[in-house]
């Protein structure tokens, strides 16, 4: 019997469908949303963050158990941004502060604050900082050039 499982552990690796190393799998999708996420980095779109939430989720699902609750506390307050936003019809990449829409109610206004408040807290940038970091320590590459 176990000269089964060694054979199994061994043949593994050549044949489909067999899982990979789950730390080499999530440092491939790191170097895989590398450019993509490097550009939404470098842009000057305030509304592109949201771009990066689906190469976020493909990374917090594929992240090993020890960083997945970053990327998770990094989603969740820029998905539910996104969502008062759209609920109150405001474009992210034209939002501001300082001169909300016109037709924008003080409710949705608050609401909005209260969700960007939420991305810029400093558990969200603690865990941004965290798979920054995991990236670079363990991939030895970091999450956007």
């Amino acid at each position: 019997m176990r000269l089964l499982a060694v054979v199994l552990l061994l043949a593994c690796p050549a044949v489909t469908g067999c899982s990979g190393d789950p730390q080499a799998d999530y440092c491939d999708a790191v170097e895989e949303h590398q450019v993509a996420l490097s550009d939404i980095a470098a842009s000057d779109d305030a509304g592109a963050l949201f771009g990066a939430l689906d190469a976020y989720e493909d990374l917090r699902d594929k992240a090993p158990r020890d960083i997945a609750d970053d990327w998770a506390a990094v989603i969740e307050p820029l998905r539910e941004l996104e969502q008062v936003l759209s609920d109150n019809g405001v474009d992210p990449s034209t939002y501001t502060a300082d001169a909300p829409p016109a037709d924008l109610d003080d409710e949705g206004r608050e609401a909005i604050e209260a969700a960007a408040r939420r991305v810029g807290s400093k558990q969200t940038v603690d865990a941004m900082a965290a798979v920054e970091q995991h990236a670079l320590d363990v991939c030895g590459t970091p999450l956007s050039r």
